[in-house]
């Protein structure tokens, strides 16, 4: 009985110590990672509002369709984006340490600032997306650098839901 909790007490003593190791060796990486954490959410939450967005604009193909912002989709940001991103950080970091040892190559920093970089793009897509005439002119520049994610999010090439809207408000201002 005694040699079982001598080996649970080695057991535990060894997981605690591989993880002070962990945590000491990647501790640079952790306000990278905290930020890169940040904009991947704060892009989640631009996705949801572009879908609260299309289905007020476009309430019938939202019900047909079913838009592509689901709840699953922030389990799988979860799940599968957030780890995949901050695996891309600490493979960086390990490369810059261990690899390039006598290059000084801050490639963390690098890879992270591509990943704030490619986060902030879709912010500002989600952002710019969907709008309308009213929304301002801001993002009416953005659309034409930028894509309307509207059409990813509905499959569908957005011209025709913009010709046939237009056609039915000019029908309404002849029916008044």
């Amino acid at each position: 009985m005694d040699n079982g909790i001598n080996y649970f007490k080695i057991t535990f003593i060894a997981v605690g110590g591989y993880i002070g190791w962990l945590v000491n060796e990647f501790k640079p990486t952790f306000p990278l990672m905290l930020v890169v954490i940040i904009f991947i959410l704060y892009d989640t939450w631009t996705a949801y509002q572009l879908n609260k967005r299309a289905s007020e604009k476009y309430p019938d193909k939202v019900a047909r369709e079913r838009a592509k912002f689901k709840s699953f989709s922030f389990t799988k940001v979860i799940r599968s984006t957030i780890p995949k991103r901050l695996a891309l950080i600490i493979l960086a970091y390990l490369v810059e340490h261990w690899v390039f040892v006598y290059m000084k190559v801050p490639l963390s920093y690098i890879v992270a600032g591509i990943i704030c970089f490619e986060q902030a793009w879709s912010i500002l897509e989600n952002e710019s997306s969907c709008r309308g005439e009213k929304d301002g002119m801001f993002w009416k520049l953005l659309q034409r650098i930028m894509i309307d994610k509207t059409e990813r999010h509905f499959d569908i090439n957005l011209d025709d839901l913009k010709d046939k809207n237009e056609s039915e408000k000019e029908n309404e201002n002849e029916n008044k």
